[in-house]
């Protein structure tokens, strides 16, 4: 009688052994009673209904499930690439006593890369580009345009070809292990930095978009309930991302991913039982006057940005391209992104149905349309906006800490720099001179991001415009990356011949996309104010401006035909000015040669193998004087 007994207590101080030696204790302690206590606060505190409790209750559980469950990284290829072992290599150690989690710095050396696979990258690369603000925008332009307006929207989804084409040749067939790295070899330091900016830019978008999308479902803009959603819907994610690096947002997007896709079904199952013909009558529903003109060339703009340009300023999709094999992330990708773009077409219904039930063209924004639906409904949709947003952010903060601390503070020697004396920048996460400190610039760039992101929600912002403006600003990156496909490196030996470093290349297109894309931004920037009868309205600031540039630019119909023309010409300047700047350093400015990395990765393997022409072992940075080129 007194042996089971004795043994199961033996099994619960064997289990509460293993947990107090986790590093993650004292963070999921904190966790745990900071989870107990806002609990607390939302029971007892006042409400305005059972609704706004439920939400509350939602936001706090689900951020506690995220953080409870993140792993703390202690090494390099933990924290910026992903590596280790997973939660249920925990929970095995934890409950059965099995072997325990490896912590030290062999396992650098242990962990094949393929480690990363199809099943841990695929829903990663899926949900983390399903934003909340896309979402958002999904739903919006459904309310306009129906579903072509989703269609629209989902063509820049055509991103993750791209991305997956670039990723696979520069590792397979040039060797690089990070973007930022190979713009540095071929186009120099001063690109390297404008292309680091321009990224910069795009993730600090993504922060502020996402965190009001959320924020919409706790309170009127700038509301106290409004501010204290946006507080916590991004200190959440910055949170479990400090501790864990890349390891706990790769750990966090599968059961985001899984949520995701069942909360969009229970939200078409609602739709379909509210709507006289099922859900079927959602896709061929059309309200009086038929939908808004432009959904087509909405669609030619997304397409145009998608495979062109779009996808190289964002580095939370850039940077997965190189975590797993070749030929895994090849597939993980092309499957990522089909679902990411049913999943916004689907989403689009929820536009639709808004429409339905005004009975006229209508913004179909999420929050309001939920309003329109049970209150099961709402909660179904919150917890999609949520999903997508903490998954964005997590993944939004990671390639920050890996951007700052690797591809910018590369350029500074900190004290165990095992490089050669003089050279610097951008670090690989699996580099000898990557250390503990890092990591800490790593999240400190994580904390810094996410305060920057939330202040810029005291400005008046809109959601679609971090997607329009932000990818029309950085079409010149575009013809540079695109080049990177045909570039010709040299070898050490010289048996074969590099093409030029080649700044200008990058600069002559860089600069252009940014003229385009500011006169973008200041043509369509509103203002935003309250009319005499007390209702939100907005007018554009600068109409004489707008109005100048689509009689002069526009091209297609609607309200993104101004978009489409200065995307169309933008491109072609671009593509142009990256023709010219390459052909001054082949023919007049002659920089010196660039050389290629000593190895080159198996497509199917992920192994490193020599690179014809390079000596088993060599540096190609050691060979190559164009890196020090002031330009």
């Amino acid at each position: 009688m007194h042996r089971p007994m004795a043994h199961g207590c033996g099994r619960l101080s064997a289990c509460a052994s293993r947990i107090s030696s986790t590093t993650e204790l004292r963070w999921r302690a904190l966790v745990f009673a900071c989870l107990v206590f806002g609990s607390l606060m939302i029971a007892t505190g006042e409400h305005e209904s059972t609704q706004a409790a439920t939400n509350w209750y939602v936001l706090y559980v689900y951020s506690g499930l995220l953080i409870l469950t993140a792993q703390m990284s202690d090494t390099a290829t933990a924290f910026f690439l992903g590596r280790g072992d997973s939660v249920w290599t925990q929970l095995r150690y934890i409950f059965l006593g099995s072997a325990a989690p490896r912590r030290d710095e062999a396992l650098v050396e242990s962990l094949a890369r393929g480690e990363v696979g199809f099943w841990t990258l695929m829903p990663s690369a899926f949900i983390t580009w399903i934003f909340a603000k896309s979402i958002q925008n999904a739903a919006v332009l459904g309310g306009y345009f129906g579903v072509l307006g989703g269609v629209g929207y989902a063509g820049w989804y055509t991103s993750f070809a791209s991305a997956a084409a670039v990723g696979y040749v520069l590792r397979t067939r040039h060797g690089f292990t990070s973007l930022p790295r190979a713009v540095e070899r071929c186009y120099g330091p001063w690109a390297s930095g404008c292309f680091s900016l321009a990224l910069l830019f795009r993730l600090w978008n993504e922060v502020w978009s996402n965190a009001s999308v959320v924020a919409s479902f706790y309170g009127e803009v700038h509301s106290t309930n409004w501010w204290i959603a946006v507080a916590l819907s991004t200190a959440v994610p910055a949170t479990y991302v400090v501790m864990g690096g890349m390891r706990a947002s790769l750990v966090s997007d599968q059961l985001q991913a899984l949520l995701g896709v069942t909360m969009l079904f229970s939200i078409l199952g609602l739709i379909g039982d509210d709507m006289p013909g099922g859900l079927g009558e959602v896709w061929s529903f059309s309200p009086p006057g038929g939908w808004l003109d432009g959904g087509g060339t909405l669609l030619g703009a997304a397409l145009i940005q998608g495979l062109t340009s779009y996808p190289f300023h964002d580095p939370v999709l850039t940077d997965r391209a190189f975590l797993s094999r070749p030929r895994t992330m090849v597939a993980a990708f092309f499957v990522g992104g089909a679902i990411a773009a049913t999943f916004i077409i689907l989403f689009s219904a929820v536009g639709i149905y808004g429409c339905y039930v005004a009975g006229a063209v209508k913004n179909g924004a999420p929050v309001d349309v939920a309003r329109s639906l049970s209150s099961a409904a709402f909660t179904f949709i919150n917890l999609v906006m949520m999903t997508s947003s903490l998954s964005t952010l997590d993944s939004t903060f990671t390639s920050c800490a890996k951007l700052c601390a690797l591809e910018l503070f590369g350029w500074l020697r900190l004290e165990k720099d095992a490089r050669p004396a003089g050279k610097r920048g951008p670090l690989a996460p699996a580099d000898s001179s990557v250390t503990s400190a890092h990591i800490a610039l790593g999240r400190a760039s994580i904390l810094s991001l996410a305060l920057a992101g939330a202040l810029n929600l005291l400005a008046d912002t809109e959601a679609l415009s971090a997607t329009t403006v932000s990818g029309t600003m950085v079409m010149g990156l575009g013809p540079p990356v695109l080049l990177l496909l045909a570039w010709r490196f040299g070898a050490p030996d010289g048996s074969v011949s590099g093409w030029r470093q080649a700044p200008l290349a990058f600069l002559f297109s860089f600069v252009p996309g940014i003229v385009f894309g500011a006169l973008y931004s200041v043509a369509t920037a509103k203002r935003y104010f309250t009319d005499e009868d007390g209702a939100a309205a907005s007018e554009y600031r600068y109409e004489a401006l707008r109005e100048s540039l689509i009689d002069r630019l526009a091209m297609g119909t609607g309200p993104y035909s101004l978009l489409l023309g200065m995307n169309v010409i933008g491109h072609c300047t671009c593509f142009g000015g990256c023709a010219v700047g390459f052909a001054v350093h082949a023919l007049v400015w002659k920089l010196p040669r660039t050389v290629g990395e000593p190895t080159v990765e198996d497509p199917k393997t992920g192994e490193r193998r020599p690179r014809p022409g390079h000596k088993q072992g060599g540096d190609a940075e050691e060979a190559e004087p164009a890196q020090s080129v002031g330009l």
